[in-house]
């Protein structure tokens, strides 16, 4: 098991226990965008000519007023040299926060932005499909399917474009050339 899937587990466990899953999981959100946008903070972080204290208190004052668990992981992972590992960390808390509530992000690719009314249709579809209580829905647009849609649930996908229906067709008469 990865060092941030550990972290994410551990934290995960804790604000179970203390009922603080959406507190901890919004202001990890958070934590996990500053991190991605403030330039050379690992670079800061990790620099032996910094003292461990003026490390620890940047981060201090810069997380204060964050979730408790998630400010002391911050603190450990600061005083480790493991900071950089925020973002995985993030990555695998917000899948178990997924599993927990049966839920999944889900991407569908489409040649123009989708109404609401298809966003449903195609959540009810995928829901009976994959089992999922809940589906995260974000609509890309990907003008080279020319029609149709994708759709990226995790690991799998699911294509219903014309591309791929023009590519079955082409195959399809290769085949039958070559009898």
């Amino acid at each position: 098991m990865s060092l941030a899937k550990q972290y994410a587990n551990a934290l995960f466990d804790v604000v179970i226990k203390h009922d603080q899953l959406e507190e901890a999981r919004l202001d990890l959100n958070e934590v996990s965008k500053v991190v991605s946008t403030v330039d050379d903070i690992n670079e800061f972080l990790i620099n032996p000519k910094i003292s461990k204290e003026t490390k620890l208190t940047t981060i201090r004052d810069s997380f204060k007023g964050t979730n408790e668990y998630v400010f002391n992981m911050l603190l450990v992972l600061t005083e480790k040299k493991q900071f950089s590992i925020v973002s995985r960390i993030h990555e695998e808390f917000t899948h178990l926060y997924n599993e927990h509530y049966n839920q999944a992000k889900v991407i569908v690719e489409s040649v123009y932005e989708l109404e609401d009314e298809q966003v449903a249709k195609i959540e009810e579809i995928f829901k009976a499909k994959t089992g999922y209580d809940k589906l995260l829905i974000e609509n890309k647009i990907n003008e080279s399917l020319i029609g149709g849609f994708r759709v990226l649930i995790g690991s799998k996908v699911y294509d219903e474009s014309v591309v791929l229906q023009l590519r079955k067709i082409k195959d399809r008469f290769k085949t039958t050339k070559n009898i």
